[in-house]
């Protein structure tokens, strides 16, 4: 088992998750929306990195070995009531605003997956062909659209993608129907 210089560790945290909120991760200002370190995917990783560096922080820095490994508490969904629109955004960066008041509590995070497939199986969401970016993606319904979800085309060097965009309506329709959404729980009975 190998151990890791903690300040360092805690640097390495604190410049991924400036990059997985869009931001320099140097002098923290937000990058442009065409940057390449805001392409989802790349925010993703940045999360899983964060992830685990933090685990690497839990275990003191230790690299290796096993601990067992902690139930994290549930989402506190009563924390939703709080919920305020602030702009039109995609699903991972409304995670991200309703997550913040627990950040850094050893709380299960909400994923944009456990969102999407939800939206999907509600029939919001699809994946089709998008001729705007010549491939599939996932996209609106005549449903979702009716809701407020939109998409954008964007583009990072090397890859041109379409966003996912909710509006107020969309955003207050997920928050209201996020409890559901976690837990697995049909979508025909969602509210609208």
């Amino acid at each position: 088992m190998a151990a890791v210089d903690l300040d360092k560790l805690e640097t390495a945290i604190k410049y991924v998750q400036r990059i997985a909120d869009g931001c320099n991760p140097v002098n923290n200002v937000p990058m442009e929306e065409d940057a390449v370190l805001n392409n989802p995917n790349v925010i993703r990783c940045m999360f899983f990195i964060k992830e685990v560096l933090e685990e690497v922080r839990r275990n003191g820095g230790v690299i290796g070995g096993r601990k067992p490994k902690q139930e994290k508490a549930p989402f506190p969904f009563e924390i939703l009531k709080e919920f305020r629109y602030e702009r039109d955004q995609s699903i991972t960066y409304l995670l991200k605003q309703i997550q913040t008041p627990v950040e850094g509590q050893d709380i299960k995070k909400i994923t944009a997956r456990t969102v999407t497939d939800w939206m999907k199986t509600a029939g919001y969401l699809t994946m089709a062909y998008s001729e705007e970016v010549g491939k599939e993606t996932t996209m609106p319904t005549v449903k979702g659209k009716e809701l407020g979800i939109y998409t954008e085309v964007r583009s990072v060097p090397g890859n041109t993608y379409l966003a996912v965009i909710y509006n107020q309506k969309a955003q207050e329709f997920v928050v209201q129907n996020l409890e559901k959404m976690v837990n697995g729980e049909a979508a025909d009975d969602a509210e609208a």
